[in-house]
């Protein structure tokens, strides 16, 4: 009898034991997924047209990829439908009211993150974006609509974990335009680009957001995006 409530004293103690292990593993891992330990990263590339977002933002995928890290390279507008519909009137083909646009802008964030964004940085992968939250603040509130509007459309994605401002000058992100292709209605409006690049550097400071003179060669401003992303991420890269 002695023996058998011996056994069942040390089995209620293993029962407990085990019980608590469970406890302490699920609330470290609940923790971890709060923080994001287990989850992707976002970065987003912003700033001007003509900054050098698509070649920054290839250089630091593949700089990425060879730390061994799995990276979704994206940028808006996207191709989906609401996408398409935005490059056409980026092309003078539709005429928008300046709230409808910033709606469809919101609209094809909000499918971009349904689709690409939010199930790639789940399963554990790193996204970079060109062009994301930033750009509708500052080319939308530049023409017109209030921040708070804004902000308030684009509520429902997630924030980056880091976002880079490259700062250009106007004349300089025309010129880089024409080189490429012809400009859209956006780009060849300087007085437009002027404002919106204030509008940019206004709100990057306000956010905290890191600035890179994208006048420098690329390869000075890749250096400055890698180290704005090593020291906020803590990514080790190789």
């Amino acid at each position: 009898m002695k023996g058998a409530r011996s056994i069942r004293k040390n089995l209620n103690a293993l029962q407990h034991l085990v019980f608590f292990i469970i406890c302490v593993t699920i609330s470290i891992w609940v923790g971890r997924i709060m923080e994001g330990e287990d989850q992707g990263k976002l970065i987003a590339l912003e700033g001007p047209d003509g900054c050098g977002k698509s070649t920054q933002l290839d250089l630091l995928s593949d700089w990425l990829r060879k730390g061994g890290h799995e990276v979704i390279s994206t940028k808006e507008p996207t191709d989906n439908p609401i996408g398409k519909i935005l490059k056409n009137a980026l092309l003078g083909e539709i005429d928008l009211s300046l709230e409808a646009e910033a709606l469809l802008f919101a609209s094809d964030r909000a499918q971009h993150f349904h689709e690409v964004i939010r199930p790639n940085v789940e399963r554990g992968k790193i996204v970079v974006t060109g062009r994301y939250i930033l750009s509708s603040l500052a080319y939308q509130t530049s023409r017109g609509l209030e921040q708070k509007w804004v902000e308030k459309i684009n509520e429902k994605v997630i924030k980056p974990d880091i976002t880079i401002l490259i700062d250009i000058s106007p004349e300089i992100g025309l010129e880089r335009k024409k080189s490429s292709r012809n400009p859209d209605q956006f780009e060849k409006d300087l007085e437009l680009q002027k404002e919106v690049r204030e509008t940019y550097k206004r709100i990057a400071k306000e956010k905290d957001i890191p600035i890179i003179d994208g006048s420098m060669s690329r390869e000075g401003v890749q250096g400055q995006i890698r180290s704005e992303v090593e020291k906020v991420l803590s990514i080790p890269v190789g």
